[in-house]
């Protein structure tokens, strides 16, 4: 029987796009994909994520491969946080879970500035009983430290626990700890999945 639900934050509650985000500051496709490479394919991206570099170095290292575009780095990397958005319908589910019969968590790759700006801007955090985010424990999914890090720091079972997340490798390494799984993505409805495993309102 379920008692922990474990959430990932972006592309499940908050929706992230970068191609979208580029869209906005560049029109050339080549450019786009140089940027999208350059950025957010980047290691420095997932350095973010760990927590072990800041944004401001991060963007010096952008710009120092690509000083040509350097007040377009500038312009995406002071403004694409603010394009996370909740996802409404996967917010609704999340709002309707039964706080008194199931703990929810989440556990997420994020970068420090990012989610400062959307934890104090959308209310639906305070329906979680913990959080683990990556930036602050200095590893990420789907690396096994992060997950025990959850585990331990919540006493959670994770044979008892349910773990939804967007990305297949963070869903695989959850299932080799014994968690229960959703891997969202746009073909699903989350509603309709997580009544396979928790009591939910009609």
């Amino acid at each position: 029987m379920i008692k922990n639900i474990v959430f990932d934050l972006g592309n499940v509650l908050l929706d992230f796009n970068s191609d979208l985000i580029i869209e906005d500051f560049v029109d050339d496709r080549k450019l786009h994909q140089k940027i999208s490479e350059n950025i957010f394919k980047s290691k420095e991206w997932i350095l973010l994520d760990r927590g072990e570099i800041s944004a401001e170095e991060a963007s010096e290292r952008f710009i120092n491969r690509m000083p040509e575009n350097e007040e377009l780095i500038k312009e995406i990397m002071d403004n694409w946080k603010y394009y996370l958005k909740p996802m409404e319908e996967n917010i609704e589910v999340l709002n309707n879970i039964d706080n008194s019969i199931y703990d929810i968590y989440v556990l997420s790759n994020f970068h420090k500035e990012a989610f400062e700006e959307v934890y104090n801007k959308y209310d639906f955090f305070k329906n979680f009983d913990g959080m683990i985010i990556s930036y602050r424990e200095k590893t990420v999914k789907p690396e096994k430290e992060i997950y025990e890090k959850l585990i331990k720091k919540f006493a959670i079972n994770p044979e008892n626990t349910l773990f939804i997340d967007d990305s297949k490798r963070n869903i695989e390494a959850a299932k080799k700890l014994g968690f229960k799984t959703i891997h969202f993505n746009d073909n699903i409805k989350l509603r309709e999945k997580i009544t396979q495993y928790i009591v939910y309102p009609k």
